[in-house]
């Protein structure tokens, strides 16, 4: 049995208006939008190491083709085939579904989710996380949140954990990974390593907060790092737009994404309004997928970001419009012609006309129609 999730016709409503917010912006910063497709090879999921083959969707009976669990991959393909005589950097976005499942005992459950994001690729730039994580501020602060919604980017790097754990290669590597990203402090106590450094792990998982902070603290136990030295120049210039926005940075050195795709800087942007956490937006950086992809690139660097509409669509003021939504009757069917004159006058002054194709001479009736259209008023062509 399979459950699908249906959306509803208000929801459509505000997707629409999301994304139109979010391209607005996408393009003043000089982006052009793509539209990739939505079927992949599983060869191409499975190859780049991005997903689990049971996550995906597929079409066909052995899995060969599935629908796009997510749009980077689909993106970064694009880029080495039709589009690898642009020239560097490529910045580009797009909008589009994206489908998962979840297997339950007795059905599955199919998702289909509704992104939007960007991807910057091959920028030969030190930090090229700056440039996108701008655009995400600057295209969230043209969405109307809620009041409350108290924005926070957490932060960390695929980097700061291969710090964390250099020493634990031949010891106990993976369930020591394991046990930090899965805040698991039961495991950390049961494994067979040195007491002193069961109480550093242990305190690792409560280690996250204001960027500089953290850097320093980290810095005392593991000394000077070229990891860590990156990213106190990252957030020095971060910290300079997060402010700017009203976003919060927090540095966490165990956050590790979900997904298999980004080698390097991750981050999540999270609403918090003191009842709910929502991430908002997921992304990161890449490198290695374009390096699959692209072999011969000069430079193999890809960083972007998808944002949830489907998530920001609950966390978004309630849209006030002054705008009329005008209904146009007539009472003798010879007028059909002057009504659909007239309402066409009236969409060129800015109001929503619905004209009612049939004529009618009963007030109750037409008074239903009019509530039945969500019309606010009804206007009799005569």
């Amino acid at each position: 049995m399979t459950d699908i999730q249906e959306i509803k016709l208000v929801d459509v409503k505000n997707n629409s208006n999301i994304v139109n917010n979010l391209n607005i912006i996408y393009k003043l910063w000089g982006y052009e939008e793509v539209s990739p497709s939505f079927i992949n090879t599983l060869e191409t999921i499975k190859g780049s190491g991005v997903i689990d083959e049971n996550q995906v969707v597929g079409i066909v009976s052995n899995n060969s083709l599935c629908l796009r669990p997510e749009m980077t991959t689909s993106i970064v393909k694009l880029s080495s085939t039709r589009l690898i005589n642009k020239k560097r950097p490529i910045r580009l976005f797009t909008n589009g579904m994206v489908f998962d499942k979840k297997d339950n005992k007795n059905s599955i459950k199919l998702q289909e989710k509704l992104q939007s994001g960007i991807e910057l690729i091959g920028y030969d730039t030190k930090c090229p996380e700056i440039e996108v994580i701008n655009i995400l501020f600057d295209a969230i602060d043209n969405i109307n949140l809620k009041d409350g919604s108290n924005l926070c980017l957490l932060v960390s790097t695929t980097k700061l954990m291969s710090l964390i754990l250099n020493k634990y290669k031949n010891n106990n590597f993976e369930e020591i990974k394991k046990s930090l990203v899965n805040f698991d402090q039961d495991n950390l106590s049961k494994l067979r390593i040195d007491e002193n450094d069961k109480y550093i792990l242990k305190d690792l998982l409560f280690t996250r907060g204001e960027p500089i902070a953290i850097l320093k603290k980290l810095k005392s136990i593991y000394g000077n790092s070229k990891t860590l030295d990156d990213l106190n120049f990252l957030f020095e210039t971060l910290s300079k737009i997060s402010n700017r926005y009203g976003v919060k940075l927090q540095l966490d050195p165990t956050f590790q994404p979900h997904l298999n795709l980004y080698e390097g800087i991750v981050f999540q942007l999270i609403a918090d309004n003191g009842k709910n956490k929502s991430v908002i937006a997921k992304g990161g950086r890449y490198d290695e997928l374009v390096r699959f992809f692209s072999p011969n690139e000069k430079i193999f660097n890809g960083i972007g970001f998808t944002i949830s509409v489907d998530t920001l669509r609950n966390l978004i003021k309630e849209e006030k419009t002054d705008k009329k939504k005008i209904l146009l009757m007539f009472k003798d069917s010879y007028l059909l012609e002057k009504g659909m004159n007239e309402q066409k006058a009236q969409q060129k002054r800015g109001n929503i006309a619905v004209l009612h194709l049939n004529p009618c001479n009963d007030l109750a009736k037409a008074n239903q129609i009019m509530k039945e259209n969500n019309c606010n008023e009804i206007l009799w062509v005569k």
